[in-house]
């Protein structure tokens, strides 16, 4: 028997795993799912969600919006810019 070893791209993996059909998505989903401790993604998330939520206590959700949509125009405007 042969061994081969290759490596791969996380991005390279991914577009492989696209092209399974869904049964061998689901095969794949069924085999891996024993792998990933659910409760831990949960927490995990959870605790970035309460970062995220402390680290803007008291910021004003009018003021954050005007930020995005400042930033916005400026990206608009410089892909304007690009395109002519």
């Amino acid at each position: 028997m042969t061994t081969a070893n290759i490596e791969l791209t996380f991005e390279q993996l991914l577009a492989a795993v696209r092209k399974l059909s869904y049964m061998d998505k689901v095969r794949l989903w069924r085999t891996l799912g024993d792998e990933v401790d659910r409760d831990q993604i949960r927490r995990r998330a959870a605790e970035a969600v309460q970062a995220i939520w402390s680290a803007n206590e008291g910021v004003n959700e009018d003021e954050v919006m005007a930020d995005i949509d400042a930033a916005l125009g400026e990206i608009r405007a410089e892909n304007e810019a690009r395109r002519s």
